[in-house]
C-alpha cells in the first residue's frame, strides 16, 4: 500500500504570493495525497486576516490536513497577547489545540504533530523551538496503538537536521534526548522553519524539511513542497521546486528500512 505525503511549511499568509498558492493547490489536487503536512508558519504575524487566508487554504485542501503551528503563529511582539493569550486566535481560526498532539491516521499511516513554538525562551532568539518529554510521551503512545507496518511519521516545525545553509537557525531545543526515544519507533521526522528544502537521516530515522511553499520570504531557494511516497520498506522524497510557473521535481532522495532503521537506498 502506497502512502503518499505532500509536506508544506511557512505559508506566511500575509506574505503569500496568489499565484502559487492558486498552482499548489491545483497540483495537490492532481497528485492526490494521503495526507497534507501542514509543519507551521501559517501567518506572518497571526493577524486576523492572516489566519482567516490560512484557514481558507486549509479548507481548500484535496486531503486531511494535520497542521503545527510555527513561531510566526504566535503574537510577535503584541506583549500581552504573546504572553496572556499567545494560541487564541489559533485556536479560533485553525481549531486545533497547540498544547496538545494531533494525530491523523489511515491505512499503512499514523502521524502525529506537536507545537514546538514557545511564547518565550531562554534563548535570545525567541524564533526558536523546543520539544519536551510529555510531546515526545505523547507521539510514542499513538505509535504504540498503531499497526506495526504503519509507517510512523512526526511533525514539527522547527528541525531535527540541519545542513551547513541553516546551521545558524539551530536545532529543535532537546532534540538529543527527543531522538533517543524516538530511534526505532517512528520513522519520518517532518519540519520546516528555515525555508531550506532537504532530506536527510539521523539516528536511522528519515528527516524531511520543507521550504517556504508561498510565500515571498525566500532563502535562496524558490518556493517548493515536498512529496514523499512510501510503498512497506521504501520510502522516497521529492522535493518540488516553483519554476516560475508551476512546480518541478527539483531533486529525490530514496531511502530503504531494515527492521525499523533507515538508509540512504539507490535511485
Amino acid at each position: 500500500m502506497t502512502v503518499r505525503i505532500a509536506q508544506i511549511s511557512d505559508l506566511h499568509f500575509g506574505r503569500d504570493v496568489p499565484e502559487v498558492v492558486a498552482r499548489l493547490l491545483g497540483e495537490l489536487r492532481e497528485v492526490a495525497p494521503t495526507l497534507v503536512a501542514v509543519c507551521g508558519d501559517l501567518t506572518q504575524t497571526a493577524r486576523a486576516a492572516q489566519f482567516e487566508a490560512a484557514r481558507a487554504f486549509l479548507d481548500a485542501l484535496p486531503a486531511p490536513a494535520l497542521v503545527v503551528p510555527g513561531n510566526h503563529d504566535l503574537p510577535g511582539w503584541r506583549v500581552w497577547a504573546r504572553f496572556t493569550r499567545p494560541w487564541r486566535r489559533w485556536r479560533s481560526h485553525i481549531g486545533t489545540d497547540p498544547n496538545g498532539a494531533v494525530t491523523h491516521t489511515a491505512p499503512g499511516l499514523v502521524a502525529v504533530g506537536v507545537n514546538t513554538a514557545r511564547a518565550w525562551t531562554p534563548h535570545t532568539d525567541w524564533s526558536r523551538g523546543r520539544i519536551n518529554r510529555t510531546q515526545v510521551a505523547a507521539i510514542l503512545a499513538a505509535f504504540d496503538a498503531a499497526p506495526d507496518n504503519a509507517l510512523r511519521v512526526v511533525l514539527t516545525h522547527h528541525p531535527f537536521l540541519l545542513t551547513g545553509a541553516g546551521r545558524r537557525r539551530g536545532l529543535v531545543g532537546r532534540s538529543a534526548p527527543a531522538l533517543r526515544r524516538l530511534r526505532r519507533r517512528a520513522d519520518l521526522l517532518l519540519g520546516g522553519h528555515i525555508h531550506l528544502a532537504y532530506s536527510g537521516l539521523v539516528d536511522g530515522l528519515v528527516v524531511a524539511q520543507s521550504g517556504t511553499a508561498v510565500s515571498n520570504r525566500l532563502k535562496g531557494e524558490p518556493n517548493s513542497y515536498n512529496l514523499i511516497e512510501s510503498d512497506g520498506d521504501r520510502l522516497t522524497v521529492a522535493n518540488r521546486r516553483w519554476d516560475g510557473s508551476r512546480f518541478a521535481t527539483h531533486e529525490r532522495a530514496a531511502y530503504a528500512r531494515d527492521g525499523r532503521e533507515w538508509s540512504a537506498a539507490g535511485p
